[in-house]
């Protein structure tokens, strides 16, 4: 689904703002999560961080980061639809053993 245009306005008001710093970058996109990736993966991987233009997400398994990765220029797209200026460049798939 893709994400409202009003929704994209009212986030690039906000990020122009002093307020607004990389904290608020990584929450944003935690409670988008779902939306941007489906609740099925969503439930299963977790944003765990943002490092500069890196998102680090943590996966279930070798399997899930294996099969995600082959994903990765399908979610870099999702990633960057709810911010004016696409930003983000790359993602890090983590898991615990």
């Amino acid at each position: 689904m893709p994400i409202d245009p009003a929704l994209r306005h009212w986030i690039a008001v906000f990020k122009k703002s002093s307020n607004w710093d990389d904290q608020l970058d990584l929450q944003l996109l935690q409670k988008l999560w779902p939306v941007l990736v489906g609740r099925n993966l969503a439930g299963a991987t977790t944003v765990v961080a943002i490092q500069g233009s890196r998102v680090v997400v943590n996966v279930p398994d070798l399997i899930w980061r294996k099969q995600l990765v082959k994903m990765r220029p399908q979610l870099l797209a999702r990633m960057n639809e709810p911010w004016p200026t696409p930003w983000i460049t790359d993602i890090a798939f983590t898991y615990e053993n």
